[in-house]
């Protein structure tokens, strides 16, 4: 490994998605970080991808490859494979990142040299309704997550020596063959979550995750997943997903109160907050406060799962490329 600038692998695979990944290649392209290698796997897609990426690679090295492969999971394995970085992520065609989203990553990575996994919190952006969704997570427990969690892997950076030897993803595993790869590579190692903002994960009409009845599908096999790796059954597993269950909650009301107390800090211009305040990054860019003060303290009352919040972009802020958004209300949710 180079100490001083390790080499980042963003791995994506694509299939048909020319509407979304120009703005993923401009994300990237953003990024405060520059040793990154992009390794794209294309499953030959027919609606002008292939064009991008060539448009892409003219521009800067990319490894990449349009293939037929065997759905998304296969193409992760191949691209997981053709990877020759020191840390590695994936981030789907479909998602973006912010310009510091891998500069993050790496600084705490070289800061912890203890810490084998770091992730992030994360957006999930709805295109049709542009909703988006504050996703915070708590401090990382292997058996929260393999209880009741499933992280955003947008937002996840692997060392390169947690995935040597564990590239391939579970092809029978539709939707959460992801899962089931984090549930496998975090196992016995040292995982850390920092807060800040560090992936989206776009909703998109024609996309899986919009179809009716996925939502079923994917607990379905999120639970095949955690089977593999803790016992689910009996009553002593049914309490411990109780005591995650309020947990959590806890845990994300009191994030939110954070997260709008450190937005008012901020002066106008999104300066004026210490290093090392939580999603400094993200509050720099962005302004976060409740949609009014008593709307957001019955929001967080136990009975509610969603919490208004007006999220909005800085005036001043420098542009996100293609991490911008429209100034509109968004709410979080459990």
């Amino acid at each position: 490994m180079t100490i001083d600038r390790p080499l980042v692998s963003i791995v994506t695979t694509s299939f048909n998605s020319a509407a979304y990944l120009g703005d993923l290649i401009a994300a990237v392209e953003a990024q405060t970080y520059d040793n990154i290698e992009h390794v794209m796997v294309d499953g030959v897609s027919d609606d002008g991808t292939v064009d991008l990426i060539r448009q892409y690679a003219e521009r800067r090295p990319v490894n990449w490859v349009s293939e037929p492969d065997g759905g998304a999971a296969d193409a992760t394995t191949k691209g997981l494979r053709m990877a020759t970085g020191d840390i590695v992520v994936l981030v789907p065609s479909d998602d973006l990142i912010f310009p510091w989203s891998v500069e993050t990553a790496v600084n705490y990575l070289q800061d912890h040299s203890d810490v084998d996994v770091v992730h992030g919190d994360s957006i999930s952006w709805d295109v049709s309704t542009d909703d988006w969704s504050l996703r915070l997570y708590k401090p990382f427990s292997y058996g929260y997550l393999a209880r009741t969690q499933i992280i955003t892997p947008q937002a996840t950076y692997f060392r390169r020596y947690v995935i040597s030897g564990n590239e391939e993803l579970d092809t029978s595993l539709k939707h959460a063959n992801d899962y089931d790869w984090i549930l496998r590579l975090t196992r016995h190692r040292k995982v850390a979550n920092i807060h800040e903002f560090l992936a989206i994960f776009r909703k998109r009409p024609g996309a899986i995750n919009y179809r009716e009845g996925v939502g079923e599908e994917v607990a379905r096999e999120a639970n095949v997943a955690r089977a593999r790796y803790i016992r689910t059954t009996g009553p002593v597993h049914r309490v411990m997903i109780t005591w995650d269950r309020i947990y959590g909650a806890v845990h994300r009301r009191i994030q939110i109160f954070k997260l709008v107390k450190y937005s008012r800090r901020a002066d106008s211009d999104g300066t004026g907050l210490n290093p090392n305040t939580p999603w400094r990054q993200f509050l720099t860019a962005y302004s976060v406060s409740g949609s009014s003060g008593l709307r957001l303290l019955i929001a967080l009352l136990p009975c509610r799962r969603r919490y208004p919040l007006d999220v909005r972009s800085r005036p001043t802020a420098t542009s996100l490329g293609a991490a911008e958004r429209p100034n509109v209300g968004s709410p979080t949710k459990d």
